[in-house]
């Protein structure tokens, strides 16, 4: 019991509720903590002394879980982009942008409709040995950007945060048409399409920080996509949360968080499923004193973190958010924008810099 985390009921605990007085089987998420390279096992939960289930004891698994963990390494910056994925659904009618007077806090529905709407939820996901694969609806909010018209091309990642809107990075789509992007919600992937549960959708307005002049800067390398119609939330696609002026804005000594996306594998290939990595948050002093060469780029409104390792996001990685697990929700602190290099490939032995998105939310 010593490394158990949490106990959560899942999604909701009023869901979770309703189908255990219903006859139905509730769900819970059990998060672990502190258990070395041994699997936890687990066999009985008990609930104010009474037994709620249990199994019988069982072997310790042969396989151990190692805290490796690796999404994109080192790539040529020519590598062609991802293979051409042809776009059979007819565009609609461009709807009217929304007029919110601030673009980059949009509006989510205090009220709960469904066991979906609540953001920054993680999805169930099965025991991934070396932990680098994200599982289907593992991150929800994940979502894939593709340009083109008629055929399109895999470009960024981009993350749900409200029904209408997605996050970015702007050198994703800084001076594009919203005509000619496209983002593909609950993708997981990239080989299969149609790909059951993921939906194609078109984009309405592209929006970019007016600081943001085509210039790769970190500084302001933040854009959102308004989508054409609101999304349905599913259990493949949900909104991630927002990051709260009062959740302290310098990253704390220790802070920890996670990258997703569809970057290159060790031999430069594009992968074919999104992975993940967890990334430690540094202080902008700190990161300063270790990156002087990138001194122009890290400001204020920037966040460094990196990997002991020298894993993390490069190619094919940009627009990931940087996300931060605060009471059981995930919250987007950043996007990828800048990964130092090495000549013609990433050098994460160095940090990579995000666009601090809390700095944008007024």
């Amino acid at each position: 019991a010593n490394t158990v985390g949490s106990l959560i009921p899942y999604p909701n605990k009023e869901r979770a509720f309703e189908k255990i007085h219903s006859g139905e089987r509730g769900e819970v998420f059990v998060r672990f903590r502190d258990f070395g390279n041994e699997l936890p096992k687990l066999v009985r939960a008990e609930f104010n002394g009474e037994v709620l289930c249990q199994n019988e004891e069982y072997d310790a698994p042969s396989s151990t879980m190692t805290r490796r963990q690796s999404m994109s390494t080192s790539s040529p910056i020519g590598q062609k982009s991802a293979p051409r994925e042809i776009v059979r659904q007819r565009r609609p009618p461009p709807s009217t942008p929304s007029n919110d007077p601030n673009p980059f806090l949009p509006s989510i529905m205090p009220r709960i409709d469904s066991d979906f709407e609540e953001c920054g939820v993680e999805g169930f996901s099965p025991l991934q040995i070396g932990g680098d694969l994200v599982t289907r609806g593992q991150y929800p909010w994940l979502a894939a950007l593709y340009e083109g018209v008629g055929t399109a091309t895999y470009k960024c990642v981009v993350s749900v945060i409200s029904k209408r809107t997605v996050i970015t990075a702007a050198h994703c789509i800084y001076g594009k048409s919203a005509s000619q992007l496209w983002v593909y919600l609950g993708r997981h992937d990239r080989n299969e399409n149609p790909e059951n549960g993921a939906s194609l959708v078109s984009v309405t307005s592209v929006l970019t920080p007016s600081a943001y002049e085509g210039n790769p800067v970190p500084d302001a390398d933040v854009g959102l996509l308004v989508l054409t119609s609101p999304m349905v939330y599913t259990k493949y696609i949900r909104p991630l949360c927002l990051w709260g002026s009062n959740m302290g804005l310098p990253p704390n000594e220790g802070d920890t968080g996670a990258v997703a996306g569809w970057g290159y594998d060790r031999s430069a290939q594009k992968t074919r499923f999104p992975k993940t990595v967890s990334v430690r948050l540094v202080p902008r002093d700190q990161c300063l004193k270790e990156m002087k060469r990138a001194e122009d780029f890290i400001t204020r409104r920037t966040v460094c973190a990196g990997n002991s390792e020298s894993h993390g996001p490069c190619f094919g990685d940009s627009g990931s958010a940087l996300i931060v697990l605060r009471n059981n929700r995930w919250y987007v602190r950043g996007v990828v924008s800048l990964s130092p290099r090495h000549g013609e490939i990433c050098d994460l032995s160095k940090y990579v810099i995000y666009c601090d998105v809390a700095r944008h939310i007024d």
